[in-house]
């Protein structure tokens, strides 16, 4: 067998040593022939073959070293087995830091493991006190936008109503796109010793899936269509602005910075305009589907909402974080002022829903800004709970200028 192994490594170098000599300079490819003789002779393999197992994971003693914890039971609660469950029974609550290696928490390794270079290893840089309760909820309230929306009960509307719905489910599509492909990106960013947030905004990104599927299909489903894709700072741009593009500003190059602008100032506006639309459904059907929609969108706000109190109440320098917050909001609060209110296809579709067709545009919009006013109040109350007081130095104007 050894005669054999010799062989095969010597035929995968003088491959690799031709593949040199017509390409000097090139670096070599492991050919298949080449990775086999190299798997063969690995020493572990090889004692496998002789019949000596390693083993030392199953001899390591519980608790210490290459092995975690043993002899834990977790049992099921009333809702079913929960991670409470068994993080309560296996005594894995998360340290103040992660150690820098990819292992799950509570999992033993050996010792030359290595490090795993991972951006978030801090608990104050992604936590929230409600964080495991709030993946829970987000399994068990999770619904099909195919089959739990009775569809064969959307009526016919007016044309100006179904335009201004269409138009008004294309806005929402576009914010469901850019909140997905804002956080998805984090999911590899996270310590895997933080398996909560990985799996907390994994869910998320269904949900914002999701939405974008519900939306899209209300938009062809009642005789409308795609309606105009709005220009993201466009509006202060024409006002000479400098917040054309906020999101690729530095300052959203953190977590931090990402959920704070995410969850409590982007969706916190889509959670008003959420329960805003349910004001303006004119069918059953668009009632059901914004209570759908927004009882996702809650969670969202209350992570990031309980976040930025853990944050604040356990960031090393916490009046540094706030005041870096505070000037990462000035940008936020601007660029989604103008992202919710201060597009014309928004405005006015909302405008003509809220009141009943385009003969009663200016009532509507008199309605709109009220939605506007209550959206403000509860965005600033929500935030001064959490530990940040905006009320002096928030960008958004107290009342809309029109």
């Amino acid at each position: 067998m050894v005669e054999v192994e010799t062989i095969d490594t010597i035929e995968a170098t003088t491959q690799n040593d031709k593949q040199e000599e017509a390409h000097p300079g090139r670096p070599r490819r492991l050919t298949a022939e080449g990775f086999a003789a190299k798997v063969a002779s690995d020493p572990y393999i090889a004692g496998l073959r002789s019949g000596k197992a390693d083993l030392s994971w199953f001899n390591a003693e519980p608790g210490k070293g290459m092995w975690g914890s043993w002899g834990v039971r977790a049992l099921p609660s009333r809702r079913g087995l929960t991670l409470m469950d068994i993080e309560r029974a296996a005594d894995t609550e998360p340290q103040l830091q992660a150690p820098s290696v990819t292992a799950p928490r509570g999992a033993g390794y050996a010792e030359d493991i290595g490090e795993t270079p991972w951006e978030i290893n801090g608990k104050w840089e992604v936590w929230a006190d409600n964080l495991v309760t709030l993946y829970e909820e987000a399994c068990s309230r999770q619904w099909n936008a195919t089959a739990d929306i009775d569809w064969s009960r959307l009526e016919p509307l007016p044309h100006d109503l179904e335009r201004a719905l269409c138009q008004y489910n294309t806005f929402l599509t576009m914010g469901e796109y850019l909140a997905t492909d804002v956080l998805a990106p984090w999911l590899p960013r996270f310590n895997t010793y933080f398996h909560e947030i990985k799996l907390f905004i994994a869910s998320q990104a269904m949900d914002e899936a999701r939405h974008t599927e519900v939306f899209r299909k209300r938009i062809y489903a009642n005789g409308g269509g795609m309606g105009m894709a709005i220009k993201l700072g466009g509006a202060l741009a024409r006002a000479g602005g400098g917040m054309a593009n906020a999101a690729s500003n530095p300052l959203f190059s953190s977590w931090r910075d990402v959920s704070f602008a995410i969850h409590v100032v982007f969706e916190g506006a889509i959670l008003s305009m959420f329960r805003f639309g349910e004001f303006l459904g004119k069918t059953d059907v668009d009632k059901q589907i914004f209570r759908m929609v927004m009882q996702d969108e809650a969670r969202h706000v209350s992570y990031g909402t309980m976040h930025l109190k853990f944050l604040l109440d356990n960031a090393p320098d916490p009046e540094s974080e706030r005041e870096r917050l505070h000037a990462l909001a000035d940008m936020a609060e601007v660029f989604f002022l103008d992202l919710f209110f201060l597009q014309p296809g928004t405005i006015e579709s909302c405008a003509i829903l809220a009141g009943e067709g385009l003969d009663g545009f200016a009532r509507g919009l008199e309605i709109y800004k009220g939605v506007y006013a209550k959206m403000r109040a509860e965005y600033l109350s929500r935030i001064k709970r959490a530990g940040l007081d905006r009320t002096e130095r928030c960008m958004f104007p107290s009342d809309l200028p029109f």
